[in-house]
């Protein structure tokens, strides 16, 4: 079965403004249209390979992720859309490894991570060690809590005013 159909890439014109004027039609050299139902499947699909490649890290036991609760579950990372965190303990050789992690990604599926965008955290660690990581990732240093898709970790989950910006919305 072709999921993929040729026409969803290669069959749009477009045309853009310039001054007001459109421009002549021209066909664009990559990427599916913009609200192509297509998209989120293609988008999905493509970092599953960073999650695979974050997965067999883990296995092969070079990538220690964290600990979290009783039974110690082993946490690398969480994944939404295009929205990532990787978890890891603060450690100079972790943090190499999850930059060749992410060149790979690179490398392997032709997208770049936006490192301007990315940011590192830390619990417990070092204010020097912080920013170490965070020259070697190319990316800022924020303190917690912070927001992933609209909600608010490390902040303490039995204050209202914490939940109160969730609420709002709902």
């Amino acid at each position: 079965m072709d999921f993929l159909d040729e026409n969803c890439v290669s069959s749009v014109r477009i045309s853009i403004l310039v001054n007001g004027s459109p421009t002549s039609e021209f066909s664009p050299q990559r990427g599916l249209r913009q609200g192509n139902p297509f998209s989120p499947f293609l988008f999905d699909t493509v970092f599953e390979g960073l999650n695979i490649l974050l997965v067999r890290a883990i296995n092969l036991g070079i990538l220690r992720g964290v600990l979290v609760g009783s039974k110690d579950v082993i946490l690398s990372h969480l994944q939404f859309a295009d929205d990532s965190i990787i978890f890891s303990k603060a450690d100079w050789d972790q943090m190499v490894l999850i930059k060749r992690i992410l060149r790979c990604f690179e490398v392997l599926s032709g997208l770049r991570i936006n490192y301007h965008k990315s940011v590192v955290y830390g619990i417990g660690v070092d204010d020097a060690l912080l920013l170490s990581f965070a020259k070697l990732l190319n990316c800022q240093v924020h303190s917690l809590p912070l927001r992933f898709l609209d909600l608010p970790l490390g902040a303490n989950p039995g204050r209202k005013s914490t939940w109160k910006p969730v609420l709002d919305k709902t």
